[in-house]
């Protein structure tokens, strides 16, 4: 992995940048095209869009003034290719276009500070990218594969150091205030991101960051798309060694690895990842 730089300054981001109209009407259009079904209280996008104006301006009055509260969060599942289920968290649609402002204020500048081996969620990134780095590995003999998944990841991350993660990028209070209350509104105990909701793919990203700088600082390579990672090795106590670090790592953070679901295999057996295998080519 690429160490990134752990000198470069705190993005200068402040709530004014997201309560200003154009973030506003930008996020909106943004909400709009995505499309999705309402929140906990029923508006749907074309009723949201039915005064418009007046939602949007209503929202930065509250935002700004610190009297802004999210609504409630609507609840469903849907099937999993394993066959199990994950549960989804939709936020209203009022609330999806104050996330995905606040995203769009701090995507450029958080994305440009992650590891190189992180591929989920991120702008121009894809999953063909990360499967290419992975095999270019393999074939450098990189070929001990350490097949991680971590357990139950969305619904575990604490949020205080979540928050604290956050407060090293960033130096706005109120900005970071407005996060921890959409956290808590999902899990007021404290634990879990709401998948469905619009800032939680680059919480989750930012979450896992030191886990790419302290691998990458150890000289261990991976390739990481959310919570679905790989670490490559020379050998199989190579591979062992990367696993022990992980493992250290992530409880460290209040996460584990699935002892079922996390292995060492060689690549001439073969490793799923991102809908494909990992295989050594036969020479």
């Amino acid at each position: 992995m690429t160490l990134p730089s752990l000198r470069a300054a705190k993005p200068t981001i402040r709530l004014q940048d997201v309560v200003c109209p154009n973030a506003l009407w930008a996020a909106w259009r943004k909400v709009r095209a995505n499309g999705g079904g309402p929140g906990g209280d029923g508006v749907t996008i074309e009723l949201f869009q039915s005064g418009l104006e007046s939602r949007l301006a209503k929202l930065a009055h509250l935002l700004e003034g610190g009297r802004y509260h999210p609504g409630p969060l609507r609840f469903f599942r849907i099937a999993k290719p394993d066959g199990r289920s994950r549960q989804l968290a939709v936020p209203c649609v009022v609330d999806r276009v104050a996330q995905t402002a606040v995203l769009q204020a701090l995507m450029p500048a958080l994305d440009a500070r992650m590891a190189e081996e992180s591929f989920a969620y991120r702008p121009g990134r894809s999953v063909a990218q990360a499967l290419a780095i992975a095999r270019s590995a393999i074939e450098a003999g990189y070929a001990w594969i350490v097949d991680a998944d971590i357990e139950q990841f969305f619904d575990s991350v604490p949020h205080k150091p979540l928050i604290r993660e956050l407060a090293i990028w960033l130096d706005d209070c109120r900005l970071l205030g407005l996060i921890g209350l959409w956290l808590r509104a999902f899990a007021p105990a404290g634990r879990g991101l709401p998948q469905g909701a619009p800032l939680s793919p680059l919480l989750a990203n930012l979450y896992l960051h030191p886990l790419d700088r302290i691998l990458a600082a150890a000289g261990i390579r991976g390739v990481r798309y959310a919570d679905d990672f790989v670490l490559l090795c020379l050998s199989h106590g190579a591979a062992e060694r990367a696993r022990r670090i992980a493992c250290g790592l992530l409880k460290a953070s209040g996460l584990r690895l699935n002892p079922s679901k996390t292995s060492i295999v060689h690549a001439t057996v073969g490793v799923p990842f991102l809908g494909e295998m990992l295989l050594a080519r036969v020479k």
